[in-house]
């Protein structure tokens, strides 16, 4: 079975479309389509609003945009346009005027493109006053122009299905690490439009995404055979003939392919934040999955500026972890990924994680830190940025006091101290204890040297959160 045709929960967008908009009631909107307030190019600082909004802070609502109320499940063109009007609305540009529009469609103009924004396609531009809008412009949405090339090719006739089938195989006939997929390849039947073949592990819906990774894929094996690493650029130079050809989709199943994290195969690439449990992303036209991918999976930085959606149906929390290692022993550890999301803090969260929990907003969200200064200082930081507690599991005054002690400088010791100190007046309630305690010699312990206390009762400490 493709992803394309496998039932999926949906739980929304995660980051795409609708980001900081919300709801516009305008009067006899068709049935199926939903008005969205148009978010602010920049958003402010505060909780990250993009609401237009006038001097007294009010919603002012002069533009309005039309998505369909539910996102559909997959890349399919609505059956009730004609074909060469579905070329014409896939080879819109930057967007199409209204007035434009009118002329080509004519009075069929709002239907057709009805259908096409219900079918997730584009989107329609309104002007608002009051509760009278009328159509000014359409575009399409970012997930649909990334593949509006693949679709106008295949309904215009100019790909021919079978030499593109044969081409890959081609390329993966010498590939021993790939004889599965060319299997699945082989077995599609010629005359058949170009689809991903069932099994694949790419995960991919579209065949651009899955052939792009299958060619990367194949040289990247043969660069591992000659003992090199490649970078970004040079896999897609020699992947695809151009060095800045690798989207986000693409590489996402390509790590599926080769089952391993992207930036630990390719140098150079964005810094991703890895993640083990309930919670498969679809972005775009490629399924994500944290809860097979082994021993994590890592989603790139900028997936969070993607259109996707998530499903988290067994998700009971997210529990960030502090340190890499500790991070890998939990996602080993039996149990605890089956129902936690467990994420890798790198220290410090970045903007991309707060983003990450923020769309999540888990019910229960967890973190296992140092026993340090800055392990409860990172705990109180990534509280207030999220604007909600979080709880501490693994940090327990009773383990900083057994110790062992990390070896540190006197000037980290006294950093320690100060930190420390303003820490257990201001900091989090549930870890002022620890703080109190370390505020007295600045001294730390380590969250690798915690395994044998923790890692049989992890489980356990997360269900008892409320």
């Amino acid at each position: 079975m493709n992803d394309a045709d496998t039932p999926r929960v949906h739980h929304g967008f995660l980051i795409g479309e609708s980001v900081g908009r919300m709801p516009v009631p305008l009067p006899e909107l068709p049935e199926g389509v939903a008005a969205y307030s148009v978010p602010r190019a920049k958003p402010t600082q505060v909780n990250g609003d993009t609401m237009r909004r006038d001097r007294k802070r009010r919603p002012n609502v002069t533009m309005a945009d039309l998505l369909p109320e539910k996102q559909p499940q997959d890349f399919a063109l609505p059956t009730a346009v004609e074909r060469r009007d579905l070329v014409w609305f896939l080879q819109t540009g930057t967007s199409r005027r209204w007035s434009g529009m009118r002329t080509r469609l004519g009075d069929q103009a709002w239907d057709v493109t009805m259908e096409m924004v219900r079918a997730g396609v584009g989107i329609l531009r309104l002007d608002v006053a009051g509760f009278d809008y009328s159509p000014v412009s359409f575009r399409l949405t970012d997930a649909w122009a990334a593949v509006a090339d693949d679709y106008v090719a295949e309904l215009t006739g100019r790909v021919d299905p079978d030499e593109r089938r044969s081409e890959l195989l081609g390329i993966m006939e010498n590939e021993p690490d790939l004889a599965e997929e060319r299997d699945l390849l082989a077995r599609v039947p010629d005359g058949g439009p170009l689809r991903v073949p069932e099994g694949s592990r790419t995960r991919a819906a579209l065949w651009s995404v899955y052939e792009a990774a299958i060619r990367a894929a194949c040289v990247w094996l043969a660069g591992r055979r000659a003992g090199r690493r490649v970078t970004l650029k040079e896999l897609a130079g020699f992947a695809f003939n151009d060095s800045k050809k690798f989207t986000l989709q693409q590489r996402i199943a390509f790590a599926n392919l080769v089952n391993m994290e992207f930036s630990d195969a390719v140098d150079g690439t964005d810094v991703e934040i890895l993640m083990r449990g309930p919670l498969i992303w679809h972005i775009d036209s490629v399924a994500a999955d944290a809860g097979v991918a082994g021993p994590w999976i890592g989603l790139p930085a900028n997936a969070l500026h993607a259109l996707g959606e998530v499903d988290t149906t067994s998700l009971e929390g997210i529990l960030v972890i502090e340190n890499k290692d500790t991070f890998q022993r939990v996602c080993e550890y039996p149990g605890i990924t089956e129902h936690w999301l467990c994420v890798w803090g790198r220290g410090y969260a970045s903007h991309a994680l707060v983003d990450l929990l923020r769309a999540l907003s888990p019910r229960r969200l967890a973190a296992w830190c140092d026993l340090d200064a800055d392990g409860v200082s990172i705990v109180a930081d990534l509280s207030r940025r999220l604007d909600r507690p979080i709880t501490p599991v693994g940090m327990d005054r009773r383990f900083w006091e057994a110790g062992p002690w990390r070896l540190q400088t006197a000037e980290q010791l006294t950093r320690g101290r100060g930190r420390a100190a303003a820490l257990a007046a201001e900091g989090p309630e549930s870890l002022r204890d620890l703080a109190s305690a370390i505020a007295l010699n600045g001294e730390g312990r380590e969250q690798e040297t915690l395994y044998e206390e923790v890692l049989p009762e992890l489980l356990e400490e997360l269900r008892q959160i409320t």
